[in-house]
């Protein structure tokens, strides 16, 4: 974790000083500047942190934080951790992106560096109650609707029970309000899938709100012409999940044969869409299970007989785990795709 601590007067600047050298004992990449050496504005200083930082600690006044911090909010999915600890060091508080961000946790790490007292003021921390989006944080949960993820934690807060579905194994004791498996008038499901109802008569009307928590657990497999344009590989790449219905936030790897690790428009979209590149080896290939689709021709000439779908399988698999294909071989002009998922668990 990245971390900027800022300070303000000449005493702040020694309570950064030891805010630093703790987080850094602490494993965190942390640098403390003073706003009179800075050599630039303090609004290009909070600017650059708010795209660089992880977090950033404010040594001062609450309120020389909050007007500095005003113009960069982006929404609590994106901001970074926000903490204000007064120049004694006296109170740590978490004033923004407390649990996506891990302010919350930030806090308190600052407090027991500076031996000071955390102040944590989310509603879910206070009653102890399950918040939903520190669970997806803590499990690499993409939120799907932060609008209802506030609804989940108003409805837990009151108390309401909350239905919970996952396609996934689930591990450790599911704390209360959430009942499994049962339908309620607000809902989270664990899916790698945009559409798909965890309910049997698939209807989510009359109030009843639906929370996908989605897991970076799906790998693309491609195989391809060689040279082919950006375009293609992009184009058959979105069709396939848009067809299948598989989230694009779910992938987490582009896997092909390492006949195609030089090859351009694969690199590409990998890199575009932020995704791991892997390549396989026919060996590796043909030791992958779950294929169902197999070609005489491309074995002749990349020594298996399905490339994309081996290729989703054997990254899915990777490190050991089980995968499954959830979108088999779909050809596209010059590309060919599928996609597989890792059997993961989400823990409590």
């Amino acid at each position: 974790m990245r971390i900027a601590i800022i300070s303000f007067t000449g005493q702040g600047g020694v309570t950064g000083e030891r805010l630093d050298n703790g987080f850094k004992v602490l494993g965190y990449e942390s640098r403390a500047f003073s706003v009179h050496g800075l050599g630039r504005s303090l609004g290009e200083f909070v600017k650059t942190a708010f795209d660089e930082e992880d977090g950033l600690v404010f040594i001062g006044a609450a309120g020389i934080a909050v007007r500095s911090i005003a113009p960069f909010l982006k929404g609590k999915d994106r901001d970074p951790a926000v903490v204000v600890v007064d120049e004694l060091g006296r109170f740590a508080v978490s004033l923004l992106s407390g649990h996506l961000g891990g302010a919350n946790e930030l806090a308190s790490e600052a407090a027991q560096v500076l031996g000071a007292q955390p102040v944590i003021t989310t509603a879910t921390d206070l009653h102890h109650a399950f918040a939903v989006d520190l669970f997806a944080k803590k499990n690499g949960l993409a939120i799907d609707d932060l609008k209802e993820a506030k609804e989940i934690s108003a409805a837990v807060l009151r108390g309401e029970p909350v239905g919970f579905f996952s396609d996934f194994m689930v591990e450790g004791e599911i704390p209360e309000p959430l009942d499994k498996g049962m339908r309620r008038r607000r809902n989270i499901y664990i899916t790698c899938s945009r559409f798909a109802l965890p309910f049997e008569d698939g209807d989510i009307t009359h109030g009843c709100g639906l929370l996908r928590l989605i897991p970076r657990a799906a790998v693309l497999g491609m195989g391809c012409r060689r040279n082919i344009p950006e375009e293609a590989a992009k184009n058959a790449a979105e069709e396939l999940l848009r067809s299948s219905g598989i989230d694009r936030r779910a992938i987490c790897m582009l896997a092909s044969i390492d006949l195609k690790r030089e090859e351009k428009a694969l690199i590409a979209l990998a890199a575009d869409w932020g995704l791991t590149w892997k390549v396989f080896t026919s060996e590796e290939l043909g030791a992958a299970e779950g294929s169902s689709s197999e070609s005489e021709f491309v074995k002749s000439v990349t020594g298996v007989g399905n490339v994309c779908e081996r290729s989703a399988l054997a990254g899915a698999a990777l490190g050991g785990g089980k995968a499954r294909l959830a979108a088999g071989k779909s050809i596209f002009p010059s590309v060919t795709a599928a996609v597989a998922i890792r059997e993961i668990a989400v823990r409590f």
